[in-house]
C-alpha cells in the first residue's frame, strides 16, 4: 500500500525551517566583547533618558531652542535628516534601548559597543556625517564597513554591532582593523557574555553597571604590590559596581566577585574580624555632627587575621604576643567617631567612642609612654581612675574608659560631658537607621557642614563659582555609604526632594544655571 508523501514533506519542511532559523541566528552585538577585558560598564541610555525627563512636555521648548541652533549650520538635508533623528532616535539605525556597552582590555583600546537595529538607517546617518566632513568616506573591511572620526576614533559596523574605538597613531588603528574581524567571530561561548562576573555585572540592574579588574590598575606598580607580600592573586579578584538613579536619592553599590577559593577563603576569615553595628553611642553625638564613621568589630578575630599577614609577621616582636593579643582582643562589637566642628581658629574637633572589656587599652598606653618617641612639650598625664590626657604644645587629646566604653576627644567641653546623653543627637537622623546592622558605616551630614559659619562666608563672598557649588550642594541632605560582612558598599547621595528622581533634578538645575 502506497503511504501519502504529505506527512513526509511536512515532517521535512518543519526540519528544513528548523535549521534555517538556527544558522540564521542573527549575531548577539555584546558577542564582540573578549573574556578577558578588564574593564566592561554597560549603559542603559534609554533608562537615563527617561529618569532625565528629556521627553516630558516641560522640556519641549528646550529641545526646539537646540533643534533651531544646529539649523543654522547645516544645510537643508543634512538638517532634516538630524531633525527626523531627534524626533524618533530610532531613525539612526542604532537600537536605543538596548544598552552601551564600553570596554576595554590589556591590547585592545577603550571601545564603545551598541545594537544597530536597521544597517540602512544607520549607513545613511554616517554619509549625513561623511557630507559634514564629520567623518571620513565609508570603506569595507573583513566583514564590517568603517570609517574614522578625526584621528582618534575608528567606526566599524556590521549589521548588528557599531563599534567605536579611540586609538592613538597609525600604527594602533591597523592592529584594530586586523583585531575586529577575529570579535566579530566571537560566540556566546567564548566571549565575556558567558561568565559568571558579566552575568553577575548584568543582573546588578542600575542605570550603569560595570566590571573592573583591579589587575589592570596595577600598571607601573605591579612590583610594588609583589613585594608587599599580597596573600591572594590580584588576577582572581574582579570588582563590580552600580549606578541607579532614584526619586530623591542617587544610589550606588560596590562588591567583590571572585572565583577562587583561596580569595573566598580570605574573605570568609574577614567575615569573623567584623560584626553588626549595634548604635550603642549615637546618642553621644550631637545631630549636627559633621562626619560620623562607625564600625562594628571583633578584636580576637581582627588579631588572628593580622597573624596570617607575612608583613606583619616579619614586624611583629614574638615577645609582646600575649600583650598584643590582649589589647587587641579588648575591642568588641562598636566603634565610632564623629568630627562635631570646624574653624578656622583651631584643629576639627572629633569624638570617638569604643566598646572595650577592660581599661587595657588606656592602661598600657600610659605605661608605656617613654616608649612611644614623646618629643620636647609632649606628654601623658593621668587625671584620675582610667582617664587620662595627652598634652602638646597644639593641642590636648583626652582619652580614657568608662562604663566600658573607650573614649577620646580634643575637645575639653566634651571631655566632660562623655558618657552623657546629647539631645538632640544623631539618633533621631533620617540616616541613623541605615547605619544599624551594617558592618560599617560613613556619613557626611551635608545640612551640618553647609550651616558652618566658614561654608557660608565663602557661598557669600567667594565669587560665583563657590555660590553656584554650595546651589547645587545644598540640594544634598546627606551623603551616606555603609557595607557588610561580605566587603560589599552600599552609597546614597540622599536629597532634600524625595519626589523627583535625581537626575531630573540635576537637569533642571543645569538648565537653571545655563538659562535654558
Amino acid at each position: 500500500m502506497k503511504k501519502s508523501l504529505f506527512p513526509r514533506l511536512a515532517l521535512m519542511a518543519v526540519v528544513v525551517a528548523l535549521v534555517s532559523a538556527c544558522s540564521e541566528k542573527k549575531f548577539e552585538y555584546t558577542n564582540v566583547i573578549p573574556a578577558n577585558a578588564s574593564t566592561v560598564v554597560s549603559i542603559n541610555m534609554k533608562s537615563l533618558v527617561d529618569k532625565a525627563g528629556l521627553n516630558d512636555k516641560e522640556n519641549k521648548e528646550a529641545q526646539q531652542k537646540l533643534t533651531d541652533a544646529m539649523k543654522s549650520g547645516m544645510n537643508a538635508a543634512t538638517f532634516q535628516q538630524v531633525e527626523m533623528i531627534m524626533k524618533d532616535p530610532k531613525k539612526s539605525g542604532i537600537d536605543v534601548s538596548a544598552p552601551l556597552y564600553v570596554f576595554n582590555t590589556e591590547t585592545f583600546p577603550t571601545t564603545v559597543i551598541a545594537k544597530v537595529s536597521n544597517e540602512d538607517d544607520l549607513h545613511a546617518l554616517l554619509e549625513t556625517l561623511e557630507k559634514e566632513k564629520v567623518c571620513q568616506p565609508l570603506a569595507s573591511g573583513d566583514g564590517f564597513q568603517f570609517t574614522q572620526m578625526g584621528n582618534q576614533v575608528f567606526m566599524a559596523y556590521t549589521p548588528s554591532v557599531l563599534m567605536l574605538t579611540n586609538y592613538k597613531g597609525t600604527t594602533q588603528l591597523e592592529k584594530i582593523k586586523q583585531d575586529i574581524p577575529a570579535l566579530l567571530k566571537q560566540t556566546n561561548e567564548n566571549s565575556i557574555v558567558s561568565t559568571a562576573v558579566f552575568k553577575k555585572m548584568q543582573k546588578m540592574g542600575g542605570d550603569i553597571d560595570a566590571m573592573l579588574s583591579p589587575a589592570s590598575l596595577i600598571g607601573p606598580y605591579a612590583n610594588m604590590i609583589k613585594e608587599s607580600d599580597m596573600p591572594f592573586n590580584m588576577k582572581d579578584l574582579k570588582m563590580l559596581g552600580s549606578l541607579s538613579f532614584e526619586k530623591g536619592k542617587i544610589s550606588m553599590k560596590y562588591e567583590n566577585f571572585t572565583e577562587s577559593p583561596e580569595l573566598q577563603a580570605l574573605f570568609d576569615k574577614q567575615k569573623k574580624a567584623t560584626c553588626p553595628i549595634e548604635n550603642t553611642f549615637l546618642k553621644y553625638f550631637p545631630k549636627s555632627t559633621l562626619m560620623y564613621i562607625s564600625a562594628g568589630i571583633n578584636g580576637e578575630e581582627f588579631y588572628n587575621l593580622l597573624l596570617e599577614n607575612e608583613q606583619f609577621q616579619k614586624n611583629f616582636s614574638i615577645a609582646k604576643a600575649n600583650e598584643v593579643k590582649e589589647l587587641f582582643g579588648t575591642f568588641q562589637k562598636d566603634m565610632a567617631m564623629g568630627l562635631i566642628n570646624f574653624t578656622m581658629d583651631n584643629a576639627p574637633t572629633f569624638l570617638m567612642y569604643a566598646s572595650v572589656k577592660s581599661a587595657t587599652p588606656v592602661q598600657l598606653l600610659y605605661e608605656k609612654k617613654n616608649e612611644l618617641g614623646l618629643k620636647r612639650g609632649e606628654d601623658i598625664l593621668k587625671l584620675g581612675e582610667n582617664e587620662y590626657v595627652y598634652k602638646s604644645r597644639m593641642l590636648n587629646i583626652f582619652f580614657g574608659v568608662r562604663n566600658n566604653s573607650l573614649y577620646a576627644t580634643n575637645d575639653e567641653m566634651l571631655y566632660k560631658s562623655i558618657d552623657k546623653t546629647v539631645n538632640p543627637s544623631i539618633k533621631d537622623t533620617e540616616f541613623a537607621s541605615n547605619i544599624k546592622g551594617k558592618n560599617g558605616a560613613f556619613v557626611i551630614n551635608t545640612e551640618a557642614v553647609l550651616a558652618l559659619p566658614i561654608v557660608k562666608m565663602l557661598s557669600e563672598y567667594g565669587g560665583s563659582q563657590y555660590a553656584t557649588a554650595f546651589a547645587l550642594v545644598d540640594k544634598i541632605a546627606y551623603v551616606e555609604a555603609t557595607g557588610n560582612s561580605n566587603n560589599d558598599a552600599d552609597m546614597v547621595i540622599q536629597l532634600k526632594d524625595k519626589n523627583v528622581n535625581a537626575l531630573k533634578q540635576i537637569v533642571n538645575f543645569i538648565k537653571g544655571f545655563a538659562g535654558i
